[in-house]
């Protein structure tokens, strides 16, 4: 297994693509799968991902500009936090909430301010 040293947690952008990437694992999800792995190249948190699962079937979400643009930063928390949409509907599996449910609020912070440098997919 390689190791990735955590980046300073005061260089915001670093860390929050630390958490998100390797820490995280939010785009293994988060991008289109292709044959060799999910899209991280060309498609970085771009959606599309189909998981099959006894909930039925469930793509996962855009998580750049195009798909957070209209969502606030607390809104986007709550989101990966407590699996509550804007709406207030629950966000369904395979969305790890409750795994993240704990997450600092300043490494919240660095994770949403990282996907906003996300480009439009």
């Amino acid at each position: 297994m390689v190791s990735i040293p955590e980046p300073d947690r005061n260089a915001q952008l670093a860390y929050g693509a630390y958490l998100s990437g390797p820490a995280g694992h939010c785009f293994e999800c988060h991008s289109p799968l292709t044959p060799k792995g999910p899209d991280l190249a060309s498609n970085l948190g771009a959606g599309g991902f189909e998981f099959h699962g006894s909930w039925g079937v469930r793509i996962s979400s855009n998580i750049t500009l195009t798909g957070l643009a209209d969502r606030s930063d607390d809104e986007i928390k709550a989101m990966i936090t407590s699996g509550r949409r804007p709406d207030g509907s629950r966000m369904l599996p395979p969305m790890a909430y409750a795994y993240y449910t704990n997450i600092k609020h300043e490494d919240l912070d660095a994770i949403v301010a990282y996907l906003r440098t996300l480009p439009a997919k």
